[in-house]
């Protein structure tokens, strides 16, 4: 049977969890009273970056020894979060006009920044996505999205569709102009996802 530590500290169930997925269900509605969240996990001392991932939830825990996991507040955890995403929007914006130019240019190195742009803006919407879950999980999921976020979500995704048929065909000018009209915009307006997220935090 494994020995559970929270925060350095033994933990004991009050039940006999077949899988990592029951041992989650129980903390999150314990954390969730003191506004707290699950942000790191460790079995045997391996780290479990997916362990909110539906395959890691049916992980039989007969197998592990030890799970060390980390909790931390809800309200700071999302508010690092999104200061970490919104200080990134200029930056990424810049590299998206510089993307461009280089491609209208056909510089060598074109391709490489594209696809560097491309795992930027994945990274964006994976913290986002992270601070998201844990605002939901801590604090109750949100009754819905209001009309600027569902704009913005929906800008980024035509945004990309776009990038992906002009790269599919090779039209590297349609490419570089796409890049300019709909992906800047899209990453400069993120601010529109962010700041619910905020709110909810500090609130």
């Amino acid at each position: 049977m494994a020995h559970y530590l929270v925060n350095d500290t033994p933990e004991t169930c009050d039940f006999s969890p077949e899988t990592w997925g029951h041992v989650l269900d129980s903390l999150d509605r314990t954390l969730v009273i003191g506004r707290r969240v699950v942000t790191a996990v460790r079995f045997d001392g391996v780290d479990q970056p997916t362990f909110r991932s539906p395959e890691l939830a049916a992980a039989d825990l007969s197998l592990v020894d030890r799970v060390d996991i980390d909790t931390e507040d809800a309200a700071a955890l999302l508010a690092a979060a999104v200061d970490a995403a919104g200080e990134s929007l200029p930056g990424l914006v810049s590299g998206v006009r510089a993307t461009a130019a280089s491609l209208r240019a056909g510089t060598p190195d074109a391709q490489a920044g594209l696809v560097a742009l491309v795992a930027a803006v994945q990274s964006l919407v994976a913290l986002t996505a992270a601070a998201a879950t844990a605002a939901n999980v801590s604090m109750g999921a949100a009754s819905g999205a209001a009309p600027p976020v569902e704009a913005a979500c929906g800008g980024l995704e035509t945004a990309l569709r776009s990038l992906v048929t002009h790269q599919a065909t090779e039209q590297w000018p349609a490419l570089a102009d796409a890049l300019d009209a709909d992906l800047a915009p899209a990453i400069a307006r993120w601010h529109d996802v962010l700041e619910p997220i905020r709110e909810r935090a500090t609130a």
